[in-house]
């Protein structure tokens, strides 16, 4: 029987198929807790020698007061911080270093969210590790904690939104959307700055996917959530005849004039240092996951907005917790490839330059951020210029100096004078250091400090206090100049050189209260 003749094939050439990536099991979270509550325990230790260094900030003694007449919100901020204030006194007094550590806390919880974000990324603990201790380690951490202001807590806000929708679209955790909107409640209920974060997610989650997201309930039961959560500051600028609309023009000019663009761009540069390369890593190595390519873009697309619309350059700065952690996943797999290739003298040296570059920048710019310095030379080598440090000298000198002109008056006409500050920085002060220097109750028409009176303000004298001289000649049919405040280092902050003056009113307090004195701008 006859055979048919098979065809011949060629025999198969093997092919080198490269094999898939297999997701690295996640590390315990105990292991993983424990690693970023090392990094924790550094902020905290860098931290507490220098709480308080400098003394009271200008905002500190306003927001010390905003924790004394607690409400739904305020002219210039939402309530969270009044809040964290109100609770802080009850418990520990007007103390500045329970307040501080209020902002170091949340800057120790954001180190751990950060080595937890790259735990999510399959990093093991060394990435782990090195996201935390690097984020704590940048000019930006070290300045985490150093003033009792609304911004340390935002940061923990924009930190906790990137982790949890990081474990959203990652994992995928749908159920985790509420959560994510409670974040961001939170959030707007802090500083209204992370409105930018979520229109930039949400901007991503449009255009980059995953394909479908914003198709689903989730997105929009968490915007849902968040906005419900902005509803008493709402309630409360409806009560008040909406002053928010009127200071915010008044900031953000004060901002565009003191960070100009190019400033805007080196002042992010400097917080953050050579570790902008494992950042940059981190955004690609984001975008090379679809299931994650949204979240790539929330730190430069952050970035962006504020540079246009010239916010302060910190006001970002929370958003780079994400891709940092990214970067920091893709330098220990990379460590890994090079110990085994045999390129360890090459991986040793680049990652000691790395390092070196960070130290340095941490001591170049760690200064202007960080109360490392003794007072007497932080003036000297004119740190006070560029940082925010002027704004805590001198406050008890200011009080002193008041004092001694309110003893001046004579005390039979004491009883009908009252104590008037042009700033919350002066008000702030007086109503802090005052009472034991025998002064009443300082007021203030400057932002929420205008809603802080007696119900009765009869009087037709103040002893005015930081009024220029212009403006008291508009307030007073006679005037009377007793010192001109004056800080014990010559500094020139606001205060410096302004009048402590005796004034007899055109008309009662009361009366000029709304039309000459209480004002919305910053």
């Amino acid at each position: 029987m006859a055979t048919t003749a098979q065809p011949l094939t060629p025999p198969a050439v093997p092919t080198r198929v490269r094999p898939a990536a297999v997701p690295r099991a996640r590390t315990r979270l105990s292991h993983s807790l424990a690693v970023g509550g090392l990094a924790a325990a550094i902020k905290l230790a860098t931290a507490l020698p220098f709480l308080t260094h400098y003394g009271w900030d200008r905002d500190e003694l306003y927001f010390l007061q905003a924790s004394r007449h607690l409400g739904l919100g305020y002219v210039d901020f939402p309530m969270i911080t009044a809040l964290i204030g109100h609770l802080v006194i009850g418990v520990a007094g007007p103390s500045l270093v329970a307040l501080r550590l209020t902002g170091v806390v949340a800057t120790m919880l954001a180190a751990v969210l950060v080595g937890l974000c790259a735990r999510e990324l399959d990093g093991g603990l060394r990435a782990q590790g090195l996201a935390a201790l690097v984020y704590v380690l940048t000019p930006y951490g070290l300045a985490g904690g150093t003033i009792f202001h609304p911004t340390m807590f935002d940061l923990l806000v924009w930190i906790a939104f990137a982790y949890v929708a990081l474990r959203i679209l990652r994992r995928p955790e749908p159920r985790l959307w509420p959560l994510l909107g409670v974040i961001g409640a939170v959030g707007l209920e802090t500083k209204g700055t992370v409105a930018a974060l979520m229109l930039a997610g949400a901007a991503a989650l449009l255009v980059l996917g995953p394909r479908g997201t914003l198709r689903t309930r989730g997105p929009w039961l968490a915007s849902g959530i968040a906005l419900l959560g902005l509803a008493p500051y709402l309630a409360w600028e409806a009560a008040h005849g909406w002053p928010t609309l009127t200071f915010l023009p008044s900031q953000d000019a004060a901002t565009a004039a003191s960070t100009p663009r190019p400033t805007y761009v080196f002042q992010q540069l400097a917080f953050v240092g050579p570790a902008m390369v494992l950042i940059a890593v981190g955004v690609r190595e984001l975008w090379r996951d679809p299931r994650v390519r949204a979240l790539a873009v929330l730190a430069p697309l952050a970035s962006l907005l504020f540079f246009v619309e010239q916010g302060r350059a910190y006001y970002s700065l929370p958003a780079i917790a994400l891709p940092l952690a990214a970067g920091a996943v893709a330098a220990e797999r990379w460590w890994s490839a090079r110990r085994r290739d045999g390129r360890s003298r090459r991986r040793a040296v680049m990652a000691g330059a790395l390092v070196a570059s960070q130290l340095a920048a941490i001591a170049l710019a760690a200064p202007l951020v960080w109360p490392v310095l003794p007072t007497a030379t932080m003036v000297r080598l004119g740190y006070w210029q560029t940082g925010w440090f002027k704004d805590e000298l001198g406050w008890p000198e200011l009080a002193a100096q008041t004092a001694r002109a309110w003893r001046a008056i004579p005390a039979g006409q004491r009883a009908g004078t009252a104590l008037l500050a042009r700033n919350y920085g002066e008000a702030g002060a007086l109503d802090l250091y005052g009472p034991a220097l025998g002064l009443p109750q300082a007021l203030s028409g400057h932002l929420s400090f205008q809603y802080w009176h007696p119900r009765r303000m009869p009087q037709r004298r103040v002893l005015a206090v930081g009024y220029d001289t212009a403006t008291l000649r508009g307030l007073c049919r006679s005037q009377w100049v007793v010192a001109r405040i004056n800080n014990p280092w010559g500094i020139a902050n606001q205060e410096q050189g302004q009048t402590i003056a005796v004034c007899t009113l055109r008309a009662p307090l009361g009366v000029l209260w709304a039309s000459r004195i209480a004002t919305d701008r910053l």
